[in-house]
C-alpha cells in the first residue's frame, strides 16, 4: 500500500444536520476529532448516480455528462435512459458515450495503484463508483452479484460470510455484511490503495419514513455502528492511512405529489419528469426555449428553470446551464426543479419541502433540486494527511473530494475540474494549510412574478454552488 491510501467511507443522503452525538456518535467524534468541512455542499441535480460520477471523476456534470438520474440519451432513442440499470449504461459505454471525464479507477490504473469498491448502493451508483472496473481487474464487491461484482472477489466474500442477507428498510442487514466483507475479506485480499465503501442508508430509509422517521434514525444509528466497527479496526492498525467521510446529498420532505407525469405539452418535445426534469425540444431556437420557460415559470409546479441560448447565456426567466455546471451537449434545452422551500429565510428537516414526481409517499423524503437541505452534505477527514481538530469554513464540494485524495497520494490532478483541498492538509507542499480567497455572489432571475435565486461561492474563478430557491408567484405554498 501506498502513502495516502484512502478508504471513502460514504453515508448515502445523509443531512449535515442530522449528525449529531446522540444519533451517530461514532460519525459525530470523528468529525469534531478531524478536519470537518463545515461548508460542504453536493452537486446539481443532486441525485445519487450524478452525485457518484461527479465524486469518482473529480468533475461537475457539465463536464463528464451524467447530468440527470434520468435523461434522453442517443443509445435509448426512443426511451429514457436510466442510469440505475447496468444495461443502459453499458449501453453507452461501448458506444464510447458513458463519460467524458477520467475516473478515479482509470487514474489509479495508470498511476499502477489499486482500487476496491464494496457498495450496497444500486446497480447503476455501484458501476459509476468505478465504471471501467472490469476492464482494469480492479475488485468490486456488491451486494447486488454479478454483473456488478467481480467474479472473483464475489465467490471470496461469500464463501467466507455466507450468502447475502435480502434488502431490508432500514438495510441493516446488507450494510452490516457489506462491512465486515470490507474489513474481512477486501483489505486481507486486496489492500487497495483506494477503496470506495458505500452504505446506502440513510437513504433508502429516509425515502420510505421520512428524514426524521424512527426507522430512518434506526438507520442512521446502524451505519455509525457500522462505521464505529471500521474506526477500532482502523485505529488498531488495519487498512488505509485515510478515511475520508461523506455524503452525496441529503433529502428534504416530500408533501404534495404531481397528478401526473404528462405535465409538458407534447408539442414541446420530449420530456423527463422527477425532483430535477428535463424538456429536450423538438425546436432547440432560443425563441422556442423562451416560449417554454414563458410557459413553465406561470406553472404552480414550477420551481428553478435553467435554459441557455446559442452562446450560452440565460434566456430570459431562467439561469444559465452554467450557473449548475452542468453544461454538457447531452443535457436537457429546457430543465427546472419542482417547487420547494424557500431555503434562503429558514431551513431544516423539520422545515424543507417539496413537491414530487413519483414513488414515494407523502412524508417520505426526496432529493435532485437545490434546497439547502439537500444539498448541504458531511465531509470529514482523519489520517497523517490531514489536520486535526480542524474546521474548515472553505466552501467545497463534491468534485473537490478526488483530487484532494490524489494530492495526498502525490498524483496529478490534471483533467479534473475540482480543487484540492489543500488549507486541510499537512506536509511540506506550501499550498498546504494556506486557505483561498472566497468570494460570494447571488443570481437571480424574474418573469410574470415568478423570481428565483442561486446563490454561490466564486473559489479560484470556480463555483460552487450553496442553494437555490423561489420567491414572489413562484414561492411555495403547501
Amino acid at each position: 500500500m501506498s502513502t495516502g491510501s484512502t478508504l471513502l467511507v460514504t453515508f448515502d443522503g445523509l443531512r449535515r444536520d442530522r449528525v449529531s452525538a446522540e444519533l451517530m456518535p461514532n460519525l459525530f467524534r470523528f468529525m469534531d476529532e478531524g478536519c470537518d468541512f463545515l461548508n460542504s455542499r453536493s452537486i446539481f441535480p443532486s441525485e445519487t448516480r450524478v452525485a457518484v460520477t461527479s465524486t469518482m471523476t473529480g468533475s461537475p456534470p457539465g463536464a463528464h455528462g451524467v447530468v440527470a438520474n434520468q435523461f434522453i440519451h442517443a443509445v435509448r432513442p426512443d426511451d429514457l435512459f436510466r442510469t440505475s440499470e447496468w444495461e443502459d449504461l453499458e449501453l453507452a459505454a461501448q458506444a464510447g458515450q458513458l463519460l467524458d471525464c477520467q475516473t478515479m479507477g482509470e487514474r489509479m490504473a495508470a498511476a499502477g495503484r489499486t482500487m476496491a469498491v464494496v457498495s450496497t448502493a444500486t446497480k447503476g451508483a455501484s458501476r459509476m463508483m468505478n465504471s471501467s472496473a472490469h476492464a482494469f481487474g480492479q475488485p468490486v464487491f456488491s451486494v447486488h452479484g454479478m454483473p456488478v461484482s467481480t467474479p472473483d472477489l464475489h465467490a471470496a466474500v461469500l464463501a467466507q460470510l455466507g450468502e447475502i442477507p435480502p434488502a431490508g428498510a432500514p438495510n441493516s442487514a446488507r450494510v452490516t455484511y457489506a462491512t465486515q466483507a470490507l474489513m474481512e475479506v477486501i483489505y486481507p485480499r486486496h489492500n487497495p490503495d483506494f477503496c470506495v465503501f458505500w452504505m446506502n442508508e440513510p437513504d433508502t430509509s429516509s425515502h420510505k419514513f421520512g428524514v426524521t422517521g424512527a426507522e430512518t434514525e434506526a438507520a442512521q444509528r446502524m451505519t455509525d455502528e457500522n462505521f464505529g466497527h471500521i474506526l477500532a479496526w482502523w485505529q488498531a492498525g488495519n487498512g488505509p492511512e485515510n478515511i475520508v467521510v461523506m455524503s452525496d446529498h441529503g433529502q428534504i420532505t416530500g408533501h404534495a405529489q404531481l397528478e401526473t407525469l404528462d405535465i409538458i405539452p407534447a408539442e414541446f418535445g420530449r420530456a423527463s419528469i422527477g425532483s430535477f426534469s428535463g424538456i429536450y425540444l423538438d425546436d432547440v431556437s432560443d425563441a422556442r426555449k423562451a416560449e417554454v420557460v414563458d410557459w413553465l415559470v406561470r406553472q404552480d409546479f414550477c420551481g428553478l428553470v435553467f435554459a441557455s441560448n446559442a452562446g450560452g447565456e440565460a434566456i430570459g426567466g431562467a439561469l444559465p446551464w452554467s450557473a449548475v455546471r452542468n453544461d454538457h451537449a447531452r443535457g436537457a434545452d429546457v430543465g427546472f426543479t419542482l417547487r420547494a422551500t424557500n431555503c434562503d429565510e429558514q431551513w431544516g428537516p423539520e422545515i424543507d419541502g417539496c413537491i414530487f414526481a413519483t414513488w414515494i409517499t407523502p412524508g417520505g423524503g426526496m432529493h435532485g433540486g437545490l434546497n439547502r437541505g439537500e444539498l448541504a452534505t458531511v465531509l470529514a477527514a482523519q489520517g497523517p494527511a490531514y489536520r486535526r481538530a480542524f474546521k474548515s469554513d472553505v466552501p467545497c464540494w463534491l468534485p473537490d473530494i478526488i483530487p484532494t485524495v490524489l494530492t495526498t497520494m502525490g498524483l496529478s490532478t490534471i483533467g479534473s475540474e475540482g480543487r484540492p483541498m489543500v488549507e486541510a492538509l499537512v506536509g511540506e507542499d506550501a499550498r498546504f494549510g494556506t486557505a483561498p480567497i472566497v468570494e460570494q455572489r447571488l443570481l437571480s432571475a424574474t418573469r410574470h412574478g415568478h423570481e428565483q435565486y442561486l446563490r454561490q461561492w466564486v473559489i479560484e474563478g470556480k463555483t460552487i454552488i450553496d442553494c437555490g430557491w423561489t420567491a414572489g408567484t413562484g414561492a411555495w405554498a403547501k
